[in-house]
């Protein structure tokens, strides 16, 4: 070997104009040539994929059980059998907000949860009023896709999602809760109550909403408008004679543009209807009479009557009753 090369080897090269090539070629590690060199560089090898597998499987593990998430077409989710929403809930104030708070983005940007049906498209599991929205403006529906829900996994999910997002009315609630029952998710109203987590007052009290008769619910502008407070008194009214339920009803229609509490005050005569009607003509009446059901309330506008008053009072009462009983009898 000559001094220059000689040089060139204890200098690496240093001084010597190369291609861009050679020193790339230069740059990446030489292949070892003996037998123990190339199996150091091998172990070497194996240990670097090993760390990539261990972050890809570390990487993996922070998504295990996450559910596929897609944007689908809004007219291949369709509606569950137990969904409850009135159509009157697409149409209210707070329905047209959160349509106008969508409009910024093109769509949902909290997704719907579905299930894939057996001809490929899906039922909707909850979210039915950013689903609507979509379904409106023909935006792509934001969807996380659930298939190991079972049919009460389904009815369980929409009533908590709904109850944490929009309580829905009286009647919607009634519907869902008749038509899980229909279904044979639950054997009993009790064991729903148990495994949604009300009371069974509350599940009762739904249902005697829904099963209220038509011609009661179509009195109010929608059924959404039927609050829960209000649904003994309407239960109430619905066992009564025909011919009166259909002169209340006339009555609460003859309202000119009247609230959900008015045209309830005109079904089941509160004291609230006596009260507006003697402000209205600027009466001062001290005494209302209410019915309800079969049971007939007298109300005395004072707190002034002694105890001795109090019971002349009710002996007045008394009497009146025994002689209209007696008139009726004649």
């Amino acid at each position: 070997m000559g001094l220059k090369d000689r040089l060139m080897a204890k200098s690496g090269d240093l001084g010597v104009t190369r291609s861009p090539e050679d020193r790339q070629g230069r740059d990446r590690p030489a292949t070892p040539k003996t037998g123990p060199g190339q199996m150091a560089a091998f172990r070497v090898e194996m240990l670097e994929h090993r760390k990539e597998v261990d972050s890809l499987k570390s990487e993996l593990e922070r998504w295990d059980g996450a559910l596929p998430v897609r944007k689908l077409d809004p007219k291949t989710v369709h509606a569950s059998r137990w969904a409850n929403r009135h159509e009157d809930s697409y149409e209210d104030a707070e329905f047209l907000e959160l349509e106008e708070a969508m409009r910024l983005t093109n769509g949902n940007v909290q997704p719907i949860k579905v299930r894939t049906r057996a001809d490929g498209e899906y039922e909707r599991v909850f979210g039915s009023r950013r689903h609507r929205a979509c379904l409106k403006n023909d935006w792509p529906v934001l969807a996380m896709i659930d298939d190991g829900l079972s049919d009460r996994d389904v009815f369980l999910q929409m009533e908590h999602e709904n109850r944490e997002r929009r309580n829905p009315s009286a009647w919607e609630q009634g519907r869902s809760y008749q038509l899980a029952l229909d279904a044979g998710l639950w054997p009993s109203q009790n064991a729903m109550a148990t495994a949604i987590g009300v009371s069974q007052a509350h599940v009762s009290r739904s249902i005697s909403a829904f099963a209220l008769p038509d011609r009661i619910v179509s009195a109010f502008k929608s059924p959404n408008d039927i609050q829960f407070p209000w649904i003994k008194d309407l239960t109430a009214l619905s066992k009564l004679d025909p011919s009166e339920v259909a002169e209340r009803i006339g009555r609460a229609a003859q309202l000119a543009n009247p609230s959900s509490k008015q045209i309830f005050a005109a079904l089941t005569e509160e004291v609230a209807r006596a009260e507006d009607r003697g402000k209205a003509t600027g009466s001062t009446e001290r005494v209302s009479v209410t019915v309800v059901g079969k049971t007939t309330k007298v109300v005395c506008k004072t707190n002034s009557l002694s105890p001795l008053q109090q019971q002349k009072l009710a002996d007045l009462v008394d009497r009146f009753i025994q002689e209209q009983i007696g008139d009726t009898a004649k």
